[in-house]
């Protein structure tokens, strides 16, 4: 709907903009002829085109700079939570390793010992699968971020397409 409504107004511009090209270029007519008359037309047009294409492409960088800063956002996001919950499970690596070798190696602790290695592997696993995680879950986030950034700079290649076509007669 927004595209709609941009792109009736710069067709407004467009046409607009082409009266007053034409008013210009009666004086080249009158003075240099046809042909002068016809490249007048042209770098008009030319001319109006690329500030309809400078205007759209101010409004695609917008958007762009406000996608970079919602993915930036999640990603930071996701990176401090990654961070705070593998801190604590380091934490928590540390003091079960310490109670380990308090532990020591005596028989009468050996249950206890085996308990808390099994407790021990079982962090690790859960340490090393969060970080597997998080990375997947930022490499998502930083491919959504450039399959949208992509998206935009097609957006100005269809736009000026299209604004080409419209000058050419037949297409």
């Amino acid at each position: 709907m927004k595209n709609a409504c941009l792109l009736t107004g710069l067709c407004s511009l467009l046409l607009s903009g082409s009266a007053f090209a034409a008013q210009d270029c009666a004086a080249v007519l009158q003075k240099s002829g046809g042909a002068a008359y016809q490249k007048c037309l042209y770098n008009e047009q030319e001319a109006l085109l690329k500030e309809q294409l400078a205007a759209y492409k101010t409004m695609i960088d917008r958007n762009k700079e406000s996608v970079k800063a919602r993915y930036d956002a999640q990603i930071n996001q996701e990176d401090f939570s990654w961070k705070d919950v593998d801190l604590k499970m380091q934490i928590e690596e540390a003091n079960r390793k310490l109670r380990i070798t308090q532990l020591g190696k005596a028989k009468e602790n050996a249950e206890q010992v085996q308990t808390e290695q099994n407790l021990l592997t079982r962090l690790q696993k859960i340490r090393s699968l969060t970080s597997s995680v998080h990375s997947k879950k930022t490499s998502r986030l930083k491919k959504l971020k450039e399959a949208e950034l992509t998206d935009y700079d097609n957006a100005i290649a269809e736009y000026e397409l299209q604004l080409r076509r419209q000058q050419m007669p037949g297409l």
